[in-house]
């Protein structure tokens, strides 16, 4: 009796300790919102932890923030980008960004399935074509980058989505993980969860004390991450935002724009296009002559994407990215295939009743786009102000 006294007692203190933890953190993080402003946090582009939380994502969503999911692009550090011009005076919400390099439709749904949105959630989703150009869609490398194992749980267990979402989740993720040879404890779950057998069936039960431990532990490690994060913001409220003349933005943006040198076929930077494409020029040539976007299995990431919103129930405002024509006629990706893209993600869209800002008359136009792919200064302000015109018109 004696050694099974001395086996369970520093077990239940350990989980009397943890406890603690998880509600000590939780009240912790309750004060820190209530004088920091957290959408500092939400601003940042490429944090790994901010990204990969479901904490912050449900405290950003009950203060109010929008959503600006995406990938690369919302890196590219301009004014006119939303992360930098909100809040803007009569939004009354900021932006709080989502995305890296290798954040695609799957990744992009589980921003949004691993949380607990409020029900008025609003998101402004940026699809690329350069997700599509895969036949493939993600490699596993690239997807096992940004994975999270807490967001990948706590999708399975939302109620609010449908097992046949899950399924095609879990499938897609053993697949990519095994693939990937990272995480394997999830890549097992995965492959457990996927077209359950009666074996699977069993070694998911015995399994089961094993893996609620985990997520149980992956969410205090999250919380506490968050907390140290909110932690070291300074002290104040959120900015109120200033008035914007759209106008004069646009005519201030075409300025700095007309004074870009600009002597290249692809009508870009000069110093850009130096220091980043004159020397691969012979490599690029026609290298994107079979591609074909539409048939791409990213196609089928993006449905799973607007069949988790739906059951959700959010509306993404999806803003369809335009590229450079003249460098994606110069790759092979002929305009007759893009456009053929663009109707595509379009109709899907519009399937779900979601409005789209389609942007592809825009591939023509000199300063739209920063580089062959990543939206400029006056391609930052036409989302930035159509994000706040559509929003607004919602509220």
């Amino acid at each position: 009796m004696k050694k099974i006294f001395s086996i369970l007692i520093p077990i239940v203190f350990a989980i009397i300790f943890t406890i603690g933890i998880d509600k000590s953190l939780d009240n912790k993080i309750d004060m820190l919102c209530k004088t920091k402003d957290i959408s500092l946090v939400g601003k940042v582009y490429g944090d790994a932890v901010k990204d990969k939380s479901a904490v912050i994502k449900d405290l950003l969503s009950a203060k109010g923030d929008l959503f600006l999911i995406g990938s690369s692009e919302l890196g590219i550090d301009v004014e006119q980008n939303p992360i930098n011009l909100f809040p803007i005076k009569g939004c009354g919400y900021d932006v709080s960004c989502f995305g890296r390099p290798y954040t695609q439709d799957l990744q992009q749904a589980t921003y949004l399935g691993a949380t607990n949105l409020q029900s008025n959630q609003k998101v402004a989703f940026i699809s690329s074509i350069q997700w599509f150009e895969d036949k493939n869609a993600i490699g596993p490398s690239h997807f096992a980058v940004n994975f999270s194992d807490i967001q990948f749980y706590k999708f399975l267990k939302n109620p609010k989505i449908s097992d046949e979402n899950k399924q095609y989740y879990a499938g897609r993720i053993s697949k990519l993980l095994t693939k990937a040879k990272k995480n394997p404890a999830e890549a097992f779950y995965a492959k457990l969860y996927y077209n359950p057998t009666p074996t699977k069936k069993v070694l998911k039960l015995i399994f089961e004390p094993y893996y609620k431990t985990k997520q149980y532990l992956l969410n205090i490690k999250d919380k506490a991450l968050i907390y140290k994060k909110l932690k070291s913001l300074p002290d104040g409220a959120p900015k109120t935002g200033y008035t914007i003349d759209w106008k004069a933005e646009k005519s201030k943006a075409q300025d700095e724009i007309n004074k870009t040198v600009s002597t290249n076929e692809f009508h870009i930077s000069d110093k850009w296009y130096n220091k980043n494409l004159k020397k691969e020029l012979d490599n690029l040539k026609l290298q994107s002559k079979d591609e074909d976007p539409v048939n791409s299995k990213e196609m089928d990431d993006y449905k799973f994407f607007l069949s988790v919103c739906k059951e959700l129930d959010i509306k993404p405002y999806v803003i369809l990215m335009p590229v450079n024509g003249w460098f994606y006629d110069y790759t092979g990706l002929t305009k007759d295939k893009r456009y053929q893209f663009y109707d595509k993600v379009k109709e899907l869209a519009e399937g779900y009743n979601l409005e789209v800002l389609d942007l592809r008359e825009h591939e023509y136009e000199k300063g739209f786009l920063i580089d062959p792919k990543h939206l400029g200064k006056t391609g930052w302000l036409k989302v930035s102000e159509n994000i706040f015109n559509y929003f607004n018109k919602k509220q």
